[in-house]
């Protein structure tokens, strides 16, 4: 690491005080402008930059494309580069103190399956777990709710057959197999057979 001092300009140390957080060794805390968000803003080189950024690329070198700075000792305002990490954007949000950091330490799913590799449903798109023991119980029920409600909807008696005929009992009547047939139907089928049979 290169010496702080001829890295950076003494007005940037100017701007820091140590500060006992509870990390391993103090935090070098930024005491000028911060963002709404807790990170600190410098000027350097006609543009306002990210004091930790700063520090870390003047003191460690640049940060490379698709990674961004963890903060170890969790503390946003701290430039102190020993406290830094360039990770993942994925791996700086499961460390932090976060609803996706907080689902990701889970072990188990809100009904007490455990999240093991044949258990767990990633999603594509969003990247979310699912546990895949509640997915087959939630389907179970639906399909037995489903079926509940097609036994209690009351059934519709057709009023006619497919052929527009009306069903009624002078209409109607069960063939040897059971079946329910249309007599008008069945006169016509007949008819239509033996017309084919004087045609030949």
């Amino acid at each position: 690491m290169l010496d702080p001092k001829s890295a950076l300009p003494q007005r940037f140390w100017d701007k820091t005080r140590s500060e006992d957080t509870g990390y391993r060794t103090p935090c070098l805390t930024w005491t000028a402008f911060k963002q709404p968000n807790g990170y600190g803003k410098f000027g350097l080189n006609g543009k306002s930059q990210y004091a930790h950024r700063v520090a870390y690329e003047a003191l460690i070198g640049p940060i490379a494309a698709g990674l961004m700075i963890d903060h170890l000792c969790r503390n946003r305002a701290c430039v102190n580069v020993e406290h830094m990490e360039a990770v993942t954007n994925k791996v700086n949000i499961l460390r932090g103190e976060t609803i996706m950091a907080a689902n990701a330490a889970k072990t188990h799913c809100p009904n007490g399956h455990e999240y093991t590799e044949e258990n767990t449903y990633i999603s594509p798109s969003s990247g979310g777990r699912t546990c895949r023991t509640c997915i087959r119980e939630w389907r179970a029920k639906r399909s037995e709710r489903e079926k509940a409600e097609r036994r209690a909807k009351p059934k519709e008696e057709p009023t006619h057959c497919r052929n527009g005929h009306p069903i009624n009992d002078a209409n109607r009547y069960i063939t040897p197999r059971g079946w329910r047939a249309c007599r008008a139907c069945t006169r016509d089928s007949k008819a239509r057979y033996n017309e084919r049979k004087k045609q030949r």
